[in-house]
């Protein structure tokens, strides 16, 4: 099926799903709506607000549409999928939040190059905007390029030094560079000025780990998995500080949700099979221990003189 259609056959099952639950407004339309904000033609067409919608008239909003799309399918973690919704918009009518999802994207399934070449690309359109300059840097040091990353990424945190996202940057590079104290600094405060992010707790998670600290490193963890269940690179490293911690029954739950999102995984393959002997020895042992007499030592009073 192509994408296209896929896309048809979701957005017709939306409907579908909501005429039968009753959810059809009496009068309303698509072509009446779309005059309107297409924020709420969105919305209306998801809850299934309209009557024999006519697919040809979202054209013009279809750059949003498809972005609405990709960020749901991102949200389960599905970003291959989501990647080829984005990559179906004509790259002349890609706007510049759609673009910057798809360099998102890229960069969550590691595939930085890509992800690279989509910010390059809106830089050519939006040189003086430094928030694409810290983009740039992070998917830099993302890729092991810590270098020109810090190049970059030094004037933007100078001219923004209370700014969340360029703090979680310049912690990132730092924590490359095995500066952990100076990367903790950073990165505490981008949490403070966006508490709850994901990819910020996963790096206060990972400079707790590399600072040897296992225990703030698994709690760290833990809560940005918690915000997004689908961010396989944290939920990866949530099951590598509970082996570490030999946390076995927690790590084979979180492993199984980290294979889900990353199939095939060697690391994960590996640890999955070490916590899988690990426990069956331990269940083994306890069986052979309870079918074991108990032994008591019996002191018998007397004269051992």
């Amino acid at each position: 099926m192509s994408i296209h259609a896929w896309i048809r056959s979701l957005l017709l099952l939306c409907l579908l799903s909501s005429a039968l639950a009753g959810g059809f407004a009496t009068e309303e339309n698509i072509t009446g709506i779309l005059s309107g904000d297409p924020a709420l033609v969105l919305e209306r067409f998801e809850n299934g607000s309209f009557k024999e919608p006519d697919l040809n008239t979202l054209i013009e909003i279809q750059d949003l549409l498809y972005r609405k799309l990709a960020l749901g399918l991102a949200g389960k973690g599905e970003y291959e999928k989501a990647i080829t919704v984005l990559d179906s918009i004509p790259s002349h009518e890609l706007t510049y939040d759609s673009i910057l999802l798809l360099a998102f994207l890229h960069n969550r399934v590691q595939d930085h190059q890509a992800a690279l070449n989509h910010i390059i690309t809106l830089q050519a359109r939006y040189p003086d905007d430094i928030k694409l300059d810290n983009a740039r840097a992070y998917i830099l040091c993302m890729a092991g390029s810590q270098a020109d990353a810090k190049r970059i990424m030094e004037p933007v945190i100078n001219q923004e030094p209370d700014y969340g996202p360029f703090l979680d940057t310049w912690g990132t590079i730092l924590a490359a560079e095995g500066k952990y104290y100076s990367a903790g600094k950073a990165c505490g405060r981008a949490y403070a000025l966006m508490p709850g992010d994901p990819e910020v707790l996963a790096h206060l998670g990972m400079i707790a780990y590399k600072s040897g600290r296992l225990a703030d490193a698994k709690n760290f963890y833990q809560q940005s998995v918690r915000f997004d269940p689908a961010f396989a690179e944290g939920q990866k490293e949530y099951a590598r500080v509970l082996m570490d911690l030999g946390r076995y029954p927690e790590a084979q739950k979180v492993i199984r949700t980290a294979l889900r999102l990353i199939p095939g995984d060697e690391d994960l393959v590996s640890w999955e099979k070490e916590a899988d002997s690990t426990l069956l020895a331990w269940h083994i042992k306890q069986e052979q221990e309870a079918d074991r007499p108990l032994l008591i030592k019996r002191v018998v009073p007397g004269n051992h003189s």
